[in-house]
């Protein structure tokens, strides 16, 4: 697939049973009528960033297809997280069952005060780049002009990022 089309959303969650709502951010997003969910990376552990007095996160990238423009996706997404039981709550950085970040869509550069991409804080995130980087090395972040692998590279993140293996009945996520 061409770079400049490439999508890819951050999953993350850490209330009760983290990977199941992983697991339910994928389903849902998949048997969405317009959004295909075409790779995902293994699950990472991480300790939270901003708010340290909640458990750790589980957090994955995915690549996804849609034929969604950027703020239908948002809404879409928003959809997603209620139906995984995500509360909204005014307070940002909090404990949630499923957050989900539209990270990037190709080339694409938007600032809104609703959305931002690609988002704004990916090279402060050790627990975005590191699973992105599983999947899309060379994907190279439009605004900064760097790829992802140099980007965990230069991050100044010194968050331990541990992968998790789970196998389910699936043998998978």
């Amino acid at each position: 697939m061409a770079e400049d089309s490439r999508i890819f959303l951050g999953l993350g969650s850490n209330i009760e049973d983290r990977y199941n709502y992983l697991k339910t951010g994928i389903y849902l997003l998949n048997t969405h009528s317009h959004i295909w969910v075409i790779d995902q990376s293994p699950v990472y552990q991480s300790s939270p960033l901003y708010y340290a007095d909640q458990e750790d996160f589980y957090n994955m990238v995915i690549e996804i297809e849609t034929n969604l423009e950027p703020l239908q996706l948002l809404d879409e997404i928003k959809k997603i997280e209620h139906k995984a039981g995500r509360i909204d709550i005014k307070k940002k950085n909090m404990p949630r069952t499923l957050d989900i970040d539209i990270l990037a869509v190709g080339d694409l550069i938007i600032r809104t005060n609703i959305l931002e991409i690609p988002h704004s804080k990916i090279s402060e995130r050790k627990f975005v780049l590191k699973p992105w980087n599983d999947i899309a090395p060379e994907f190279i972040i439009t605004n900064i002009n760097k790829n992802i692998n140099k980007l965990l590279r230069e991050t100044n993140d010194t968050s331990l990022i541990q992968m998790i293996l789970i196998l389910d009945n699936e043998n998978s996520i």
